[in-house]
């Protein structure tokens, strides 16, 4: 495999040049073998995708190699035997996690300094698994924030990343710039997160469901005024609300208030469905992170605990099921951090093999969903004419096998590959 990472100057150079008074473009043709431009409207065989610099210049059918101007440069990309597709969005990652957080015991200093190595490595895995465009809601300091904006100026290999700060939290620590308690509270809560250059604002609705009290019947854990202050507040910005759920009450009480969307969502019902349509709020499943609950209920010792586990274990994949029969908006999240870097991929497998997707569908809501949740339908999610060039490529099709989306040959990101096997 060849992995190409380029510094911040050959980056700009070559995705910027002609903006910055070059006479030359840059040209680019991939032949694909087949190509699924725009996920949800079928695949196509033999297609030609002309990129001009970092942008889709048209798609053509058949193998071409258009004539450029005199002085371009024109690339010919062979994947005539491989599955090609926009780039892949994860709705819910965690870079700056590794699972348990081993740091915790160390200095700050020490634990600032890893979490940006550790941001790092998980920002490379995480786009050579054919992830070009990730949201980030909620992390534990400013690395994501310097790992995004590296990458953003090309200096660090990596997805897109939209980062939302610390998660809002019910609590009187005013240590922790998320805690917030009363309106006045969160409104300055919100405000700390824009402060530290949020592109979105994620909340805790419920309790996390590696505690007791994550289970299905447990109460919300904001008043609605409280609630409502976080989401009137980002709104001021423009930011999107994310707000993690796993009881019913809570998915409900954010779904009411106007959250863009739900993470998790373990415990949905048939009227929480209903909300979902009828407010266009996504659902962010998150369900491959059962994987991990499996494991850990095995070794559970704890009685409080192991309910949980059992209730999730059986409620979370039949929620995302009557979700997606009840037509639910479902952008793919998978809680990498939680589930390993790399593994985001994991979440589409689970839609298919344990929920009952079609397999375009959880390619759907792998692109077109996610970019929709980010407000971003005109750059990114499919590949058409004036969209960013986030390409990726699999060596057979996971239309007929959904595991192929684990089989990544190729990703290309703003008009650059990254990946070529």
């Amino acid at each position: 495999m060849k992995i190409f990472i380029k510094f911040a100057a050959l980056a700009v150079t070559l995705a910027y040049g002609s903006i910055a008074g070059s006479a030359a473009d840059a040209w680019k043709v991939i032949h694909a073998g087949t190509l699924l431009a725009v996920p949800g409207s079928g695949a196509k065989s033999e297609q030609s995708v002309l990129i001009k610099n970092n942008k889709i210049e048209r798609i053509e059918a058949g193998y071409q190699t258009p004539a450029v101007p005199d002085g371009d440069k024109l690339e010919i990309i062979d994947l005539k035997g491989a599955f090609v597709m926009p780039g892949l969005m994860d709705m819910h990652v965690h870079l700056d996690l590794n699972g348990p957080d081993w740091t915790q015991s160390r200095n700050k200093d020490a634990e600032a300094a890893y979490d940006v190595l550790e941001t790092i490595e998980n920002a490379r895995k995480t786009l050579e698994a054919g992830y070009t465009t990730v949201r980030n809601p909620g992390g534990r300091g400013y690395a994501v924030f310097a790992v995004r904006d590296a990458i953003n100026k090309g200096g660090i290999l990596g997805p897109r990343i939209l980062a939302g700060g610390h998660t809002i939290t019910a609590s009187a620590d005013d240590e922790y710039s998320g805690a917030c308690s009363g309106v006045e509270s969160c409104r300055a809560a919100v405000r700390r997160q824009i402060e530290m250059g949020a592109d979105m604002i994620k909340i805790y609705a419920t309790c996390s469901g590696s505690q007791p009290c994550g289970h299905g019947d447990a109460r919300p854990v904001f008043l609605d005024d409280e609630m409502r202050a976080v989401i009137e507040t980002a709104k001021t910005r423009q930011l999107t609300v994310a707000a993690h759920a796993h009881a019913i009450e809570g998915i409900k009480q954010a779904l009411r208030l106007g959250v863009n969307s739900v993470e998790h969502s373990t415990f949905a019902d048939a009227e929480a469905f209903e909300l979902y349509v009828k407010n266009g709020i996504f659902m962010v499943p998150t369900v491959a992170v059962q994987d991990n609950v499996i494991r850990d209920y095995k070794k559970a010792t704890d009685p409080a605990m192991r309910h949980v586990m059992e209730n999730a274990i059986s409620s979370h994949p039949e929620a995302v099921r009557g979700a997606y029969k009840a037509g639910v908006k479902i952008a793919a999240g998978s809680d990498a951090g939680v589930i390993s870097h790399g593994d985001n991929a994991n979440e589409l497998i689970w839609y298919v093999n344990k929920v009952g997707m079609t397999p375009e569908d959880a390619l759907v809501a792998a692109t077109v969903r996610g970019a929709e949740l980010i407000r971003k339908t005109d750059d990114f999610g499919t590949l058409e004419p004036g969209k960013f060039a986030d390409i990726v490529a699999f060596s057979s099709s996971p239309l007929e096998k959904i595991e192929a989306v684990k089989a990544v040959s190729f990703v290309m990101k703003n008009g650059e590959i990254f990946v070529q096997k």
